[in-house]
């Protein structure tokens, strides 16, 4: 049988069922021993049961706060995954604006200097060409000279 059901038989036998004398209530002892036989005939059957059930309880408790540590495990892992992935991420964007601004910077650099040597490979030669041209026109001015003193030299022999 059901102990909660032989409690509640037992309470109704007493509260209600038993007569009541001067204020007080009397109950058969025969009457009472036979419901708390009833009752200590009841617990050990349900005893066990309430241990088993209590024991099942406890068991899928455990596994339930395994399985949450292990959840728990594997989202912390997976957390510092993504903030290191993303940290390395990060440090390579950084990495990448700082040797891009570099390689901008030395591109500059490297344009002025180029631009600085051409020009003055172009004054060079331009000062060198203007060299030559003098001597050029240096060279033509003798020739006209020496042509008009042969030519004069020969109007004055003819």
């Amino acid at each position: 049988m059901d102990v909660e059901f032989l409690i509640e038989r037992l309470e109704r036998y007493i509260l209600e069922e038993s007569p009541k004398l001067f204020g007080v209530r009397a109950v058969n002892e025969d009457e009472v021993r036979t419901h708390l036989t009833q009752l200590r005939a009841a617990i050990p059957d349900e005893v066990p049961q309430a241990r088993e059930i209590v024991a099942q309880r406890d068991a899928l408790l455990n596994a339930a706060h395994q399985e949450a540590q292990q959840v728990l495990a594997a989202a912390r892992t997976k957390a510092e995954q993504m903030v290191t992935e993303h940290r390395l991420v990060q440090e390579a964007r950084q990495q990448a604006e700082i040797i891009a601004k570099r390689a901008k910077r030395d591109a500059v650099v490297l344009r002025s200097d180029a631009d600085e040597y051409v020009f003055n490979a172009l004054s060079q030669l331009q000062a060198e060409l203007n060299r030559l041209l003098h001597i050029v026109d240096n060279g033509l001015q003798k020739l006209e000279a020496d042509r008009e003193q042969t030519l004069q030299m020969k109007a004055e022999g003819a």
